[in-house]
């Protein structure tokens, strides 16, 4: 008896401690909840905050929580106009989901405050109704704060540089993506005039580019090409300088270009030759032009003339210039007189524009002809010489 009451009772103490993890875990288990028959609209993210002019997607998950196919209309019960409230697909506009019995999909809400709009909180009412009379209805807040620095960032260490008329100038610039998500983004700056050239490279490469890609949390540098006009007069110009995304976020760079003034004389004369002819011991007029090939004034102009043949004198009228604005000549009379007994041939010299802003040297050619004077002399010289050979021949023949 006693034997029996043994075994009976190590059997109870036995299912008792089995008994007790079963309990632990079905203490332990969530309770599953049962959601309502019917159609729903649900968000992780019901409220959200962002800076005006930026779009902002909500993903949206639409369920048809009954026992047969459900097709459901999507509209927006209240939202401000400005916005552009839209429902998005796979990169469609979408209006309406049809769904299996227990099935769901997820849709993107999204909108786009205006960049004007005020600091504040704005509640936005979604709807789905079928036509079976099933109706479902989501609220999410929208709260603007006040324009801050957008997560998009564009500098410049160098934003100012400076050089002549005609000079190609490389700014480097650097994007930083702190908006969260890779992107690319465009690229896009304000010349000064049509005849300015700005464009875009890679860093370390050649080819121009309009966009580049820059992943969430780095940077890229991107160098600004601008090519400025020969003919840029000295001042300042700015250059702004703009990348964005398709999300609203932009960043802009002031740039600053200083032509400093490009200072260039050039010498010739009316038909563009740099020879002449004289004769030996006369004054020869040669009109002289002075030219300013560059873009900003040239002063206190003085002209010479240097590595003269000896004997030769060089004068100018005038010989000094006081100011040759750009694009612009004076005119200058040049008087060469070779030496009276420079023998006939060529000759060269050098004529020179001088200031403290530019020189000019030119190589100028002389053909100096002897005066006619000397030809008849010459000429009366054989002439008495053939006329002497006549006499003696005629003289000695006779005897």
């Amino acid at each position: 008896m006693f034997h029996h009451a043994g075994r009976s009772l190590t059997l109870l103490l036995g299912l008792a401690l089995l008994s007790v993890p079963l309990v632990a875990q079905a203490a332990d288990a969530a309770p599953t909840p049962t959601l309502p028959n019917g159609i729903m609209l649900t968000t992780q993210d019901a409220a959200v905050g962002t800076g005006p002019g930026k779009s902002i997607t909500f993903p949206v998950d639409v369920l048809n929580n009954t026992t047969k196919p459900e097709r459901i209309k999507l509209s927006v019960a209240s939202a401000p106009d400005a916005w552009s409230p839209t429902f998005q697909d796979r990169g469609y506009e979408v209006t309406e989901v049809e769904l299996l019995p227990g099935k769901d999909n997820t849709v993107t809400f999204q909108v786009t405050p205006p960049a004007d709009t005020q600091p504040g909180s704005t509640r936005i009412s979604l709807q789905g109704v079928t036509d079976d009379g099933l109706n479902a209805k989501l609220d999410i807040g929208v709260t603007i704060s006040k324009q801050s620095s957008s997560g998009l960032k564009l500098t410049t260490d160098y934003p100012v540089l400076k050089g002549a008329g005609g000079t190609k100038f490389e700014f480097k610039a650097t994007i930083a993506n702190n908006t969260g998500k890779d992107n690319t983004f465009l690229l896009a700056a304000n010349a000064p005039s049509n005849d300015w050239n700005v464009f875009f490279q890679p860093a370390f490469d050649q080819k121009q580019i309009s966009s580049i890609a820059v992943k969430a949390g780095q940077t890229q540098d991107v160098n600004v090409e601008v090519q400025s006009p020969q003919l840029a007069k000295p001042d300042d110009y700015p250059i702004n300088v703009k990348v964005n995304d398709d999300a609203g976020n932009t960043a802009t760079a002031d740039l600053k270009v200083s032509v400093v003034g490009n200072y260039k004389l050039d010498i010739t004369t009316p038909n563009q030759s740099l020879n002449a002819d004289a004769t030996a011991g006369q004054a020869k007029k040669v009109q002289i032009i002075v030219a300013n090939t560059g873009s900003a004034p040239v002063q206190n102009i003085s002209l010479s003339a240097t590595n003269t043949p000896t004997g030769w004198n060089v004068t100018f009228n005038p010989d000094k210039l006081d100011s040759i604005d750009p694009n612009t000549i004076r005119q200058v009379e040049a008087t060469l007189t070779p030496a009276a007994k420079a023998i006939a041939g060529d000759y060269s010299l050098t004529l020179s524009a001088t200031s403290t802003q530019a020189t000019v040297n030119k190589d100028f050619r002389i053909t100096v002809n002897t005066p006619t004077i000397w030809g008849w002399v010459g000429i009366g010289i054989l002439v008495a010489v053939v006329g002497g050979l006549v006499w003696l021949f005629a003289n000695y023949s006779r005897r």
